[in-house]
């Protein structure tokens, strides 16, 4: 049947119903009124086929290609490329800071501070060779990379400072100071 608006009007389960230009109505016969029916209202059961979702004026469900379906989908893919970028391509910044900071341990003594699973464990922070706290001496720095562990030099052995962000931090090779003899 057609409408006054142009739309279209069926009876379901005795309710008239009214459906013009994306828009959904149903006539009150309490209130004598047309009432426009919209998501969340107390109202009779909508006509089959009648689906708010198949319609896409106010009150509808956009298209899957309206930019607003679409934005969610494009801040989610962003935000997964950008932590894959971040997790395979660790920051220069992160890098050269871990290489700055091995460099700077070369020819300095270290302290150890106990152990960790049965073997050494030294401290970061440098201290005077000729102390009495220094343990160790580093004798080298080897840059160390995928499929390249590194090696030191004979009679020195390895130890990798983490650092965060770097995912292959340099070989700090180090000599027990009472060795080296000072």
């Amino acid at each position: 049947m057609s409408g006054a608006e142009g739309g279209e009007e069926v009876t379901h389960r005795g309710i008239r119903w009214r459906r013009a230009r994306g828009r959904l109505a149903w006539w009150d016969e309490d209130g004598q009124r047309w009432v426009q029916w919209r998501p969340g209202r107390d109202a009779p059961p909508r006509p089959p086929d009648w689906d708010v979702r198949s319609s896409a004026g106010p009150g509808g469900r956009p298209r899957w290609r309206s930019p607003y379906r679409l934005v969610p989908v494009i801040l989610v893919v962003a935000a997964v490329v950008i932590a894959l970028i971040q997790v395979f391509h660790p920051s220069t910044s992160a890098v050269k800071a871990e290489a700055a900071a091995a460099a700077k341990l070369n020819g300095r003594c270290l302290h150890s501070d106990g152990t960790f699973n049965g073997l050494p464990r030294y401290s970061a922070t440098p201290v005077a060779c000729d102390s009495a706290q220094a343990t160790v001496k580093v004798v080298a720095v080897v840059a160390t990379g995928p499929g390249e562990p590194g090696t030191c030099p004979a009679g020195s052995s390895g130890l990798q400072l983490g650092y965060a962000g770097v995912a292959h931090p340099h070989l700090i090779c180090l000599r027990p100071q009472h060795a080296s003899g000072g």
